[in-house]
């Protein structure tokens, strides 16, 4: 019988050859339990990841055939069809898994990129954790309402997955929440279908370029909330601008270490200074995934630790 602490590493076996299943099914249950990662390398080996930490399999050795196995398996035997995905350098798994590939670069004619002579897989574990939004979120109202939002770390450190729970927790309090899911990792959706639960009120463009996810979503969806992933560049800051001005409070992450190193990127410097941005949540990091370490409002400092989170 499946245990509930493997479950999400047998959703990912089923891609790979059943000779490597007891090596990885050995391995410390916690181990299991806890895994955001499982990576293939040929000629080496399988690694697990979870958190910051890298534990190898023993006695693994990854060939060319088995990479190809697995690639027959996870395209479900018709690539052309995931030729998008695989540009974009991933491939979704039902569930909300992704998959990684790393191999030779090529460009053909009509400028598709492919790639050859596949190096490594890095299957990336789904994990949808419910609670942590639900806790947050009264610390994220301004008089009762929703005010624009980022969630802050380093990478690895659990700002999608709560970033995901909050959106649930939104929507199931009333919210329309437009996601502009750029690159699948807030929705998870497979052929179309979020496998994330975002609540009864979340429309995800899934896909989407961000400034033109945003630009749409403003333009046709008349959100409550404005949610994006891993935000960078001044296109993007000038539609959350545009948000800010048609009313629209946003939900949204970031990469950074701590609020200097934050604060110091001329995109958000441009939003803290037009107002944008009122709340920053800051987690703990790779080493403590999902654990917020503080919350600030505008220039006053919240060091409760009133949260502390499961694994992310």
């Amino acid at each position: 019988m499946k245990t509930k602490e493997s479950y999400k590493i047998d959703e990912i076996l089923e891609y790979i050859d059943k000779k490597w299943h007891p090596l990885i099914r050995e391995q410390p249950k916690e181990l299991l339990k806890m895994a955001t990662e499982l990576r293939f390398r040929v000629g080496r080996g399988c690694t697990i990841s979870c958190g910051d930490g890298n534990y190898p399999i023993d006695g693994m050795e990854v060939s060319s055939k088995d990479m190809e196995y697995m690639m027959e398996r996870i395209c479900r035997g018709a690539p052309y069809q995931l030729e998008r995905q695989m540009e974009n350098g991933y491939i979704p798994l039902p569930g909300g898994h992704r998959v990684g590939i790393c191999g030779t670069f090529a460009e053909d004619e009509n400028s598709h990129i492919r790639i050859r002579d596949i190096s490594s897989i890095n299957f990336r574990i789904c994990r949808d954790i419910a609670g942590g939004g639900e806790k947050l979120l009264p610390k994220l109202l301004c008089d009762g309402r929703f005010c624009s939002t980022l969630i802050v770390s380093e990478p690895c450190g659990g700002k999608t997955t709560l970033l995901t729970d909050l959106v649930r927790e939104l929507s199931k309090n009333g919210y329309r929440c437009a996601v502009v899911d750029e690159r699948g990792e807030i929705a998870a959706s497979f052929q179309g279908y979020p496998q994330k639960d975002l609540g009864p009120l979340a429309d995800v463009l899934d896909g989407y370029p961000k400034p033109y996810g945003m630009m749409v979503a403003l333009r046709t969806l008349a959100p409550q909330v404005l949610v994006c992933d891993e935000i960078g560049t001044y296109e993007e800051t000038e539609r959350m601008l545009e948000a800010m001005n048609a009313g629209v409070p946003f939900l949204a992450t970031a990469h950074a270490k701590d609020e200097e190193e934050l604060f110091n990127r001329p995109q958000i410097k441009q939003l803290i200074d037009a107002g944008a941005i009122s709340k920053v949540v800051l987690l703990k990091g790779a080493k403590a995934p999902g654990r917020i370490r503080k919350v600030l409002q505008l220039n006053r400092y919240d060091n409760e630790d009133f949260w502390s989170s499961a694994d992310c």
